[in-house]
């Protein structure tokens, strides 16, 4: 696998961490389907725009060298602060014709940020501690190939 595979396979840790503590407190708490299904349609408001936010980062790191990635990783949870507070801004506007006070839009930025940057820690510690054993990007193959010949 490579390094800029596993950054954007790690774009789901946060989907599928949030699904597993949904069955893990779901059993905790012997709800039933329907509250699995009342967090799921209730998750929109979160799940929507990080999976276009995803789909948008998946398609620029694609076989980006490491030290993009590294890069990437410190620029994109404050991009998803910001992308996240639009998208919030926008559904509200259209589903209830308003918009929140520019304080509360501000705390929502900032706690999208933080636990943005919460999530990539895991994902961004492996990338750094086994760095040597994910393969390269095939850019950087290509130019250590160059210079091997």
């Amino acid at each position: 696998m490579s390094q800029s595979r596993f950054f954007q396979l790690s774009l789901f840790f946060p989907f599928v961490l949030w699904c597993l503590a949904l069955l893990f407190f779901s059993f905790l708490y012997r709800a039933g389907a329907d509250f699995i299904l009342d967090n799921l349609a209730n998750a929109y408001r979160v799940f929507v725009p990080y999976l276009i936010f995803s789909a948008i980062v998946w398609k620029i790191i694609k076989d980006k060298p490491y030290n993009l990635l590294i890069l990437a990783a410190l620029i994109v949870p404050l991009a998803w602060g910001v992308f996240f507070t639009l998208f919030y801004v926008v559904a509200t506007l259209i589903t209830q014709h308003m918009v929140e006070r520019w304080y509360i839009l501000l705390i929502m930025g900032f706690w999208a940020c933080l636990v943005a940057y919460v999530f990539e820690i895991i994902p961004l510690l492996i990338l750094t501690i086994f760095k040597d054993d994910f393969k390269s990007a095939p850019s950087q193959l290509r130019r250590h190939a160059g210079t091997a010949s």
